[in-house]
């Protein structure tokens, strides 16, 4: 039988390895998790592979691209374990942050506070309307205190719907800054300010972007919806029967990881110390892939790059 790389050949040499020979010892299904287990989430930590590397988009969901009056985009951190610059928005680099007092002592966002409304002795609804528009969105907070004297407050997600101290059905439209049907969990008082703070934005192409916390940050406000596009390293997906790995040659290293992973479980230390050693050489023989991949073009210096090209050193603003 040729050697394919198969979940089932994968599993035949896992058992070969771990003696465990017959499924009344471990189970497929059981074996299958082990294999599984390891590709998925030891094995992008093992290796930066350059099989793994992509330029892709999107990197948030199932939209291709950036939302008009939206800045702020959830990642999608199971599918990618890293992104990394350069990044292009509407086919131009833009400028890559990753510390936050970097990114706001550039592109800082000040909230500006004026009076919504005032209480009338109930809960709600109040409504009003926020002068300073467009709001960016989730750019709001909104506060006041009830008559017992506790300070309530809200904010908003990125469709407009109020969350907090309030009860269902409060809004706001970002555009024209109208908040309708906002009520409290407590009885304002007649008189009492209903505050807001918020962020007002001019749109335009971004030229920054700001990752943590599994989020992105564009600045400015996207104006029109452009592709974006970056480089980053996919995690596998998981194989069922007949599959094989990206790149057939990973399944010996599967197959010894997979082993470890069983010998750890069951405190086989002496097992897994003998096996270690093969699992090793195995990663350094799929890591040479890689390697030999690289190895054709220089690092980027700033004496190795042409004057009108775009480096890791030129500003992209």
């Amino acid at each position: 039988m040729a050697v394919t790389g198969t979940l089932e050949q994968i599993r035949a040499k896992v058992r070969k390895v771990t003696g465990m020979l017959s499924p009344n010892q471990l189970s497929n299904d059981d074996l299958d998790d082990y294999i599984n287990d390891f590709y998925l989430y030891d094995f992008p930590a093992h290796l930066k592979n350059w099989d793994m590397k992509n330029s892709i988009s999107p990197i948030w969901g199932p939209d291709d691209a950036l939302i008009p009056g939206q800045a702020f985009y959830v990642v999608d951190s199971n599918a990618y374990t890293n992104l990394s610059p350069p990044f292009y928005v509407g086919g131009y680099e833009v400028q890559f942050f990753q510390n936050e007092t970097e990114f706001f002592n550039v592109f800082p966002n000040r909230m500006r506070t004026i009076q919504l409304s005032t209480g009338t002795g109930i809960a709600g609804p109040y409504a009003g309307t926020v002068t300073n528009t467009p709001i960016l969105q989730q750019g709001i907070f909104i506060s006041t205190v009830d008559n017992a004297g506790n300070s309530l407050h809200c904010d908003a997600n990125n469709a407009g719907i109020l969350s907090g101290d309030v009860l269902a059905g409060g809004t706001i439209n970002y555009q024209t800054g109208v908040v309708a049907g906002l009520t409290w969990t407590g009885v304002i008082a007649v008189g009492e300010p209903i505050w807001t703070q918020s962020i007002t934005y001019s749109s335009g192409r971004p030229n920054a972007v700001f990752y943590m916390n599994q989020a992105l940050v564009f600045y400015p406000v996207p104006d029109i919806a452009y592709n974006v596009y970056c480089t980053v390293n996919q995690v596998p997906t998981a194989l069922g029967i007949g599959d094989q790995p990206i790149i057939r040659d990973w399944w010996n290293l599967i197959a010894y990881g997979a082993a470890l992973k069983i010998f750890a479980d069951n405190m086989d230390m002496e097992s897994y110390s003998k096996i270690d050693p093969l699992f090793n050489k195995q990663l350094r023989l799929v890591e040479r892939r890689t390697l030999c991949q690289i190895k054709n073009q220089r690092v980027a210096t700033i004496y190795n790059q042409s004057p009108n090209a775009r480096t890791p050193f030129s500003s992209t603003l």
